[in-house]
């Protein structure tokens, strides 16, 4: 009894810092961009018609576009302390997902995940919008994706429930990469439970029927057909990008290339948290060398790249080609060699799943999880068919990331912490977590003074 009640009072001091934390950081955010249309969008029409020609010309998210239209109006203040509750309980999502929500060191290791993500890629369109678009949508899906979890092993789901996660559902599936990841992974799950006689219960086959409707929605939206090819016309008019097998090309760059020729924390930690797990569950030569090989290839193109290529020249030609807006791309650049970069990362990238695989083992549960990370790839890899790519390459792989999050902490639930070295090693990222709180708490409050 002392022991689950110190559990608790850990799990909620945790949360409160990192809400903490997170509010002080939203304290100095203003409206800006789409902030600003979405505020007055509705003082020269009505909602219907916003809607109507929001459809025609522009999206099919008009559920979230919608919500926008009545939100935005609001004080700026009840965004910031909403989005602070909502991106503080992404930890507690994730442990949920993960069934470590009852573990403090668990609740640690999440608030240090997403303490280190760059949390201003996801402001390009205005801190308000881009966070309803692509935070509250991913917090949403993970909640409904727990709340399945649960009903799976058992514990009885109520009808409220059900409507609130089909509810939630039906809102994050409005964002296409959180329609794709979810109709990639339940699709063929409950088609696997079908086919092997399994039940499915009413909450599984909403939520996979939900993303579904919702891509083939978005795929017939007029307004979408429209934006797609003005703005083809005006972002790749110097760029032959417009086959399917450039357009695959072009996504596969903008979601490899930044994990392995760019610093990129989260998946730094997850690298090390798979290569320990590889060391205590799977210790062979195999499984090693592809836990390795990619972790050591972040670091000595990503971390530490710039020296590494200016000391040793003939590794230039695994520098990644510039993709910026009308420059040579791998299809006009006459040269093989421009293919190195990409399918170095496609390499590494498989490495990665063949060492998750090793980890979590060669049955379903080790296929899921490998099939997860590749639905998360496909979430930032279909900005490839985007003509918006540059503008919207940085935030759209915040899903890509909260899939590799969760995976975090699949891994450390698969091999949690055991013995002094662990807990040496679990202890200094603790710490350096607790830095990044501060500091991330300091930005917003040295930006008032």
């Amino acid at each position: 009894m002392r022991a689950a009640r110190s559990r608790r009072v850990w799990l909620a001091g945790i949360f409160a810092a990192f809400f903490l934390a997170v509010l002080l950081y939203h304290l100095p955010l203003t409206a800006s961009n789409d902030d600003l249309y979405y505020a007055g969008v509705l003082n020269g029409e009505t909602w219907t018609q916003f809607l109507l020609r929001h459809y025609r010309v522009w999206s099919a998210r008009l559920i979230l576009d919608g919500f926008m239209a009545w939100f935005a109006r609001l004080p700026y203040g009840v965004w910031k302390v909403l989005d602070s509750l909502i991106l503080s309980s992404l930890p507690w999502l994730l442990c949920r997902v993960a069934r470590l929500e009852g573990r403090p060191w668990a609740a640690m290791t999440a608030c240090g995940v997403l303490a280190f993500y760059p949390w201003h890629h996801i402001s390009g369109a205005g801190w308000m919008v881009t966070t309803v678009f692509y935070l509250w949508t991913g917090a949403a899906a993970l909640a409904a994706l727990g709340l399945l979890l649960r009903g799976l092993r058992g514990v009885p789901v109520r009808p409220w429930q059900t409507a609130l996660a089909l509810i939630g559902m039906a809102f994050a599936c409005n964002m296409e990469p959180v329609a794709l990841f979810c109709a990639l992974c339940l699709l063929p799950f409950t088609l696997w439970r079908l086919a092997r006689r399994l039940p499915v219960s009413a909450l599984q086959a909403g939520m996979t029927l939900i993303p579904v409707l919702m891509l083939a929605f978005a795929a017939l939206s007029p307004g979408l057909a429209s934006r797609t090819g003005g703005e083809t016309a005006s972002y790749w008019v110097d760029m032959p990008m417009r086959g399917l097998a450039q357009r695959l090309e072009l996504g596969l760059v903008f979601s490899l290339e930044p994990l392995f020729f760019e610093r990129n924390w989260v998946f730094l930690i997850f690298s090390v948290l798979l290569a320990r797990a590889v060391w205590r569950c799977a210790r062979r030569p195999l499984p090693l060398a592809c836990a390795g090989i990619p972790l050591l290839a972040s670091l000595v193109f990503g971390w530490a790249g710039e020296w590494v290529f200016r000391l040793i020249p003939a590794l230039a030609v695994f520098r990644p080609t510039d993709y910026e807006e009308g420059s040579v791309v791998l299809r006009t650049s006459g040269s093989w060699l421009a293919y190195l970069p990409l399918a170095t990362c496609c390499v590494l990238f498989l490495l990665v799943c063949m060492a998750l695989l090793a980890v979590l083992g060669p049955g379903i549960r080790g296929w899921a999880g490998m099939w997860v990370l590749a639905a998360g790839l496909c979430t930032q890899g279909m900005l490839g068919f985007s003509p918006t790519i540059w503008i919207s390459g940085a935030r759209t792989e915040f899903f890509f990331m909260l899939t590799i999050m969760a995976l975090c902490l699949l891994l450390v639930r698969r091999c949690p912490p055991r013995g002094r070295a662990d807990w040496f090693g679990f202890g200094g990222f603790f710490m350096v977590t607790l830095l990044m709180l501060a500091r991330l708490a300091w930005q917003g409050v040295s930006a008032l003074l």
